[in-house]
């Protein structure tokens, strides 16, 4: 492979902002305060299918400090999707500001303002709102049934939204060729996404006529959009600002309150401030539950001929994100199957509504795939990851039902890292089987997409050239804790050739930056970072357009960040000494470069993760000792942000594989997952050893080289644990969280249990 040296990407970076976060001093929504700001709070229904008869706001108004109230026949009427995404026929307007006809807990009902955060608080519980309690039908099994109510009859009679069918050559001829077929029904829970940050935005819609928006949003451009369609606005007098922010996941890929809050704004003609409370964020969205019919067939050489499956998404009672979701699992599959057939469906449920989640589909898929996978190759008899090697898309090769070559693939790298990093554990600790405890390693592969696999990422930037050779960059992008703002910045100083010191960056403000089509599908580093390039490469192209125009008649070249003119003064100047002439000469001018990428492409990463566990047989429980995760990620851009990537996306997946798992009460129809003492995420004790790596790679579309990394990392680790359990304890396991079968024991990490 042809090597590259980078001065400033491909190394370990402190993101930019890490002091002020470390410090305290940076500012995330909930710090911002506007001249004569109010508090805003939600009256919502706290049953998962109702029905509003009545709304008494008397007792409210009775609350010291109440300023107003606002009520469903208030609000725009129309209907809406809150998704983040750009316009699709997939994403079907179901939605209302607010509602009387309640579809899940949470919906919202009303929306009050008052003076302090306690006193809208205090009057939202006081709004009376009598309700008809109705029967909630909460999993897809009993949404699929003949006789279940359609939830949304304007868009279907049944409570299946969309369905989406792709296929390639011929599910008869594969089952002909196949010499083995496994097949299992596996099931994964709604998942939380545990943002540290509670969801927050501040609304100053006071005059009626213009929206200025602060939010801890991953699509400021998207939610101009709607909000501006929504209240019958200009987009340029909708003016979204997103401050720093404490993690999205894809929660904040959608309008979570914005719109609420706009509407008291306006009633009360004041800024408001809307916080949500943790319950609140609990059952705000949810990583869709699936239910997943899956079929795969190989001969007996180990050559993959089939891979059937029928996938369904619970969406929840609102479309959301869920046919795009579906859409996007059908993308995922990095094996070489002739005979390919995916059925997705979109049903709607009572539960809590599912949206974008780190993985988007591919968690679900991947999760049966993978275990089905391993279950092949203990059936052929053959070694997991050779099985998986010899079945694996190469370069110049495409997914099943794909049309873009895959462009770089380092997936043997990254197993081959691994085996060399378990081979390193097993001689220090070989592997236990005795009358107590059988330990064994699990693996899995996986795959995602650097931006949207449809290919409808877009972004600008544009690029300032200072007198002092620094620059000043804008991009759309939001950084959402991923670092973003930190990567961008450092491709342009490597395209420039300055130091990451001189780049200032503004990023994710609808009133100044260019539009990005937002932060989700994994696509900042891919999808703006070639937008950068591009507008760093057009400065570049400026400067040496005015430098001939400087020094006419002579010939004027840029060769390693230094201009060279020739053909009368023969000169070499710096990229310095560049900038102060074309400021401040005579004949100079302001050059401002621009660049714009529309995905042509949609580069796959890749990844290989073992786990080791034990399992204890006479207690029926397992415990994880050492988790191993090796990505290709072409060119790293920040090798210490894709390392963090890579560990959270590990904690992550974790999670999913344990004990997380979104409930709601089967008797109430309540949630039961409040906050952290009643839905567990992993801690640092609970984490096992974790190694983390990247191979050397280069993608040619990305800018110098890189893929993308954020959902990638999250995506192999549950079946790679699921994998590793059943091997230890001989149980056959299709489900999860795994605490519903096996008592969870705390980890080891060194000598502390």
């Amino acid at each position: 492979m042809e090597q590259h040296h980078f001065d400033i990407v491909n190394h370990a970076t402190p993101r930019l902002e890490s002091m002020d976060k470390a410090l305290g001093r940076g500012k995330y929504t909930d710090d911002l305060e506007l001249p004569n700001m109010a508090c805003a709070a939600l009256v919502r229904c706290p049953y998962s299918h109702a029905k509003v008869l009545s709304i008494d706001v008397s007792e409210a108004e009775k609350v010291p400090g109440f300023l107003g109230c606002a009520l469903p026949e208030e609000a725009p009427q129309a209907y809406f999707n809150c998704s983040g995404n750009p316009p699709s026929p997939l994403l079907m307007a179901d939605e209302k500001v607010l509602t009387t006809e309640p579809l899940t807990i949470g919906d919202r009902v009303a929306v009050v303002a008052a003076e302090t955060e306690e006193a809208a608080r205090a009057a939202a519980e006081a709004v009376k709102v009598e309700y008809e309690n109705l029967a909630p039908i909460l999993d897809v099994k009993a949404a699929l049934a003949d006789n279940a109510p359609a939830m949304q009859p304007h868009l279907s009679d049944t409570n299946v939204v969309q369905r989406r069918e792709v296929s390639q050559g011929d599910i008869a001829v594969g089952e002909e060729k196949s010499d083995i077929i496994l097949e299992d029904h596996f099931v994964t829970p709604p998942m939380q996404h545990t943002m540290i940050e509670l969801t927050c935005c501040i609304c100053d819609f006071s005059d009626g006529e213009h929206m200025t928006i602060y939010s801890c949003s991953q699509t400021v451009f998207q939610e101009r959009r709607i909000l501006a369609e929504l209240f019958g606005l200009k987009e340029v007098d909708v003016h979204i600002i997103k401050p720093l922010v404490g993690a999205g996941f894809g929660a904040r890929q959608q309008l979570h309150a914005q719109h609420a809050a706009a509407l008291i704004s306006r009633k009360i003609k004041r800024p408001v401030k809307l916080l949500y409370s943790r319950e609140e964020d609990f059952y705000s969205v949810v990583r869709h539950a699936s239910d997943v019919d899956l079929r795969i067939g190989a001969d007996k050489d180990g050559k993959l001929q089939l891979f059937d499956t029928t996938f369904r998404l619970n969406a929840g009672p609102y479309t959301t994100h869920t046919p795009t979701v579906v859409a996007a699992a059908a993308r995922k599959l990095q094996y070489n199957v002739p005979n390919y057939s995916f059925i997705g469906l979109s049903v709607f449920t009572n539960h809590v509504t599912g949206g974008a989640f780190r993985g988007y589909g591919n968690t679900q898929l991947t999760f049966g795939r993978e275990i089905l996978m391993d279950r092949l190759a203990q059936k052929l008899d053959m070694d997991p990851v050779e099985f998986r090697l010899m079945n694996h898309v190469q370069v110049g090769e495409c997914f099943p039902c794909a049309s873009i070559p895959v462009s770089s693939n380092g997936i043997e790298d990254c197993a081959r890292r691994c085996q060399q990093i378990q081979k390193e554990i097993d001689e220090k600790e070989p592997l236990i089987d005795d009358e107590n405890i059988r330990q064994a390693w699990g693996i899995s592969f996986s795959c995602h997409g650097s931006g949207p696999s449809s290919k409808e990422g877009l972004s600008g930037a544009v690029v300032m050239l200072n007198a002092d050779a620094s620059v000043h960059l804008l991009v759309g992008s939001a950084d959402i804790g991923q670092g973003s703002e930190t990567m961008e910045s450092q491709i342009a100083a490597e395209c420039l050739g300055i130091p990451l010191s001189s780049v200032q960056i503004t990023a994710a403000d609808t009133g100044l930056t260019p539009y990005n089509t937002g932060t989700f599908g994994s696509s900042q580093t891919f999808i703006c970072g070639n937008a950068v390039k591009l507008a760093c490469d057009d400065l570049k192209k400026k400067m040496v357009e005015q430098l001939k125009v400087i020094y006419d008649g002579c010939t004027v070249k840029e060769k390693d960040h230094r201009y060279y003119i020739s053909g009368g003064e023969e000169l070499e100047l710096s990229f310095e000494d560049a900038a102060r002439k074309i400021l401040f000469d005579p004949k100079g001018s302001v050059p401002i470069g621009a660049g714009t990428y529309k995905a042509a492409a949609c580069p796959n990463p890749f990844s290989v993760c073992f786990v080791k566990a034990e399992y204890h047989k006479k207690l029926n429980a397992i415990r994880l000792m050492d988790i191993i995760e090796v990505a290709d990620v072409g060119t790293p851009i920040n090798r210490l942000t894709v390392v963090g990537q890579l560990e959270g996306g590990i904690a992550q997946g974790v999670g999913y594989a344990l004990y997380e798992r979104m409930e709601i009460n089967p008797r109430s129809r309540r949630t039961l997952s409040t906050d952290f003492l009643h839905y567990r995420i992993p801690q640092m004790g609970d984490m096992p050893r974790t190694y983390v790596d990247m191979v050397s790679s280069h993608d040619p579309y990305g800018p110098h080289g890189a893929k993308s990394v954020g959902e990638l990392a999250t995506v192999p680790v549950a079946p790679a644990i699921v994998n590793a359990v059943r091997r230890a304890s001989g149980i056959e396991i299709n489900s999860l969280p795994l605490c519903d079968k096996f008592a969870i024991l705390p980890t080891e990490r060194g000598n502390v249990k």
